[in-house]
C-alpha cells in the first residue's frame, strides 16, 4: 500500500550536495551537441540541468541498441509544450512521466498530442500534493501510472492482430461466402433465362411462321442468334417445371447441355440422378458423354 507523504520527506535528497553530472556519459559530448537542435526546433531556451541530462540520457541510451530515440525525445516535449494549459510543466519529473507513459502510444502521433489537451500535468501534481499520498521520491512513478491511465482511456489501443486461427476461420468465411455469393449469381441467370425461355416458349407455340418469331424474337428481346434462341426455349420445356432440378444444377451451361438433343437418354437420366443425389455435375462431363 502506497504511503502518505510525510513532513520529513518534503525536502528528501534537496540538503545532499549536487552530484558531479560530469561522471555520466550522455552528461558530455557528443550528446549536448545532439539534443540542442532538437530544443532550438521547438523553440525551448529554458530547461533546467535535470531535465537536459535526462533527454541526453534518452539519446544516450537509443545509441547503445543503435536507435535513434530522436523521435521520442520530440514526442516528449511536444507533448507537454504544445497542449494548451501546460506552460510551465517543463520539468524533470513532467519529462521522465511523459516520457516513460507514452511508449505504447507515439504511433498515434498528432492524437497523442490532442490528449493532453485533457491532461493538465500542473494540476494532477497538485491534486497528487494535496491528498499527500506518496513520498517525493515517488511521485515520478506516481505521475506515470496516472498519465498512463489517461492515455488508456483517451486513446484506445488498436485489438491485438488476429491469432492464426483466426486467420484461418476468417479466410474460411470468405471462401464460403464467395462460394455461395457465386451460387445465388449463377441461380439468378438460371431462373431469368428459364423465364426468358417460357416466354419465347409461349411466343412459338402461337407463331407457326419462323419468319415473324425471329422477328418479334428479335425485336421483343433483343435476341439475334437462334441457337441461344432455340438452347433456352429447349431448356424450359424440359426442366422449367423440374425445380428440383434446377435449383441444384451449378450453372446454365449444364443444364443446357442436360437439355441437349444429342445427349443419350440413358446418360442424360445418370446425370439427373447425380443432381439430384446432391453431386457435383460438370457441364464438360455432360458434353463429353454427347459426343459418343
Amino acid at each position: 500500500m502506497a504511503r502518505r507523504l510525510r513532513p520529513e520527506d518534503e525536502d528528501s535528497g534537496c540538503s545532499s550536495e549536487p552530484i558531479d553530472t560530469s561522471v555520466h556519459r550522455w552528461a558530455r559530448e557528443p550528446w549536448p551537441r545532439k539534443l540542442q537542435p532538437i530544443l532550438d526546433g521547438l523553440e525551448i531556451d529554458a530547461l533546467d540541468e535535470g531535465a537536459r541530462l535526462y533527454l541526453q540520457r534518452q539519446l544516450y541510451i537509443g545509441s547503445l541498441f543503435d536507435q535513434d530515440r530522436t523521435g521520442h525525445v520530440v514526442m516528449t516535449l511536444r507533448c507537454i509544450t504544445e497542449p494548451e494549459g501546460n506552460e510551465g510543466a517543463l520539468s524533470e519529473m513532467n519529462l521522465r512521466a511523459v516520457s516513460s507513459a507514452i511508449g505504447p502510444f507515439e504511433d498515434r502521433g498528432l492524437a497523442l498530442i490532442e490528449a493532453f489537451d485533457q491532461i493538465p500535468l500542473l494540476s494532477v501534481f497538485e491534486q497528487m500534493r494535496a491528498l499527500e499520498y506518496f513520498y517525493v521520491s515517488e511521485a515520478t512513478a506516481a505521475l506515470e501510472r496516472i498519465l498512463k491511465h489517461k492515455l488508456r482511456r483517451l486513446l484506445p489501443l488498436p485489438p491485438p492482430p488476429p491469432s492464426k486461427e483466426e486467420i484461418r476461420e476468417a479466410k474460411r468465411r470468405a471462401t464460403e461466402a464467395a462460394r455461395q455469393a457465386l451460387k445465388e449469381a449463377s441461380g439468378r441467370v438460371v431462373a431469368q433465362k428459364l423465364d426468358l425461355g417460357r416466354r419465347l416458349a409461349e411466343i412459338r407455340d402461337n407463331t407457326p411462321s419462323n419468319t415473324k418469331f425471329g422477328h418479334l424474337a428479335r425485336h421483343q428481346f433483343d435476341l439475334h442468334d437462334p441457337a441461344e434462341v432455340a438452347e433456352m426455349i429447349r431448356v424450359w420445356r424440359r426442366y422449367g417445371d423440374r425445380p428440383d432440378i434446377f435449383s441444384r444444377v451449378r450453372s446454365w451451361r449444364v443444364l443446357a447441355d442436360l437439355a441437349r438433343t444429342l445427349l443419350p437418354e440413358r446418360a442424360r437420366q445418370d446425370f439427373k440422378a447425380k443432381i439430384l443425389a446432391g453431386e457435383k455435375v460438370l457441364a464438360k462431363t455432360i458434353a463429353a458423354k454427347a459426343c459418343l
